[in-house]
């Protein structure tokens, strides 16, 4: 099997062995660098396998990609880092958030990165524009911009099709991606969760995917009380879909690791 190494740097640069990974308009460089890589296992006609280091989040794993696009999971760890004196009583243990953090970024980055903003194929075209258009805003960073056109679009459609449309649903994980962008967590965490929470009562095939993007975001909490808050909606998601089958590879191991460290922020907070 074909193995690649991909690198994507602090400023969002990517490469596939040294050769450069442009992100068309609109597209995350998660997305860029998945599509090269399915084009690879379209080449060969068979599976692919890259090693993927992510300098901007220390994450670092072995991601499997086919020709239909399918991926997953092979290994996943994060880099170490330095800790400052002192800060072992005031981090929980390693196999808590250091891994739920390593393995959440990468789950959504394989899946389709963190908070992607939403895929333009196969919606209306007056849609699929004005989803370009905002992905185009976000692209030179007119991002508030952005996230307002984002959120309009999202309570049209709300209004006009349901909260639950899908076409509802895709501009929610638009508006999601924006306020990740923006740096508003505990936005992004709210949006992503509904988009998760959606698509379990729905029983959608992605829901799986979108939980796992949900704890991506969750990760970034700073505030601990909100944190232990959407962690139990996150775990919640998780026993329901576990009770409608096996969970996709690594899921049940990230829901076990946002468990642990939820237990370890209600303990502190005793």
């Amino acid at each position: 099997m074909a193995h690649f190494q991909v690198h994507i740097s602090d400023e969002g640069l990517a490469q596939i062995d040294a050769d450069p990974v442009v992100a068309g308009p609109g597209r995350s460089v998660h997305e860029a660098v998945l599509d090269e890589l399915q084009r690879y296992a379209q080449e060969r006609d068979d599976d692919v396998e890259a090693t993927v280091n992510d300098s901007r989040g220390g994450a670092h794993f072995v991601l499997q990609v086919s020709p239909d696009g399918s991926s997953r999971i092979i290994e996943a760890g994060e880099a170490p880092t330095a800790e400052p004196e002192g800060a072992l009583a005031a981090t929980p243990p390693a196999s808590a958030l250091g891994a739920a953090v390593a393995r959440a970024r990468a789950m959504a980055a394989a899946d389709a990165p963190a908070l992607t903003p939403a895929v333009t194929v196969g919606l209306p075209a007056v849609l699929a524009e004005q989803i370009g258009r905002i992905g185009a805003l976000a692209a030179v960073g007119r991002l508030d911009e952005a996230f307002a056109d984002a959120t309009a679009l999202r309570e049209s459609l709300t209004g006009s099709v349901g909260a639950e449309h899908p076409h509802a649903v895709e501009a929610r994980s638009l508006e999601a991606y924006l306020a990740h962008l923006l740096g508003d967590d505990r936005e992004a965490v709210v949006l992503a969760l509904a988009v998760a929470r959606i698509r379990c009562g729905a029983g959608d095939g992605q829901a799986s995917a979108d939980v796992a993007r949900a704890a991506a975001a969750w990760q970034h909490l700073v505030d601990d009380r909100a944190a232990v808050t959407h962690g139990h909606e996150l775990l919640h998601m998780w026993d329901v879909l576990s009770r409608r089958g096996p969970l996709p590879p690594g899921h049940a191991e990230l829901a076990g690791e946002v468990r642990r460290h939820v237990e370890w922020l209600e303990g502190i907070h005793v």
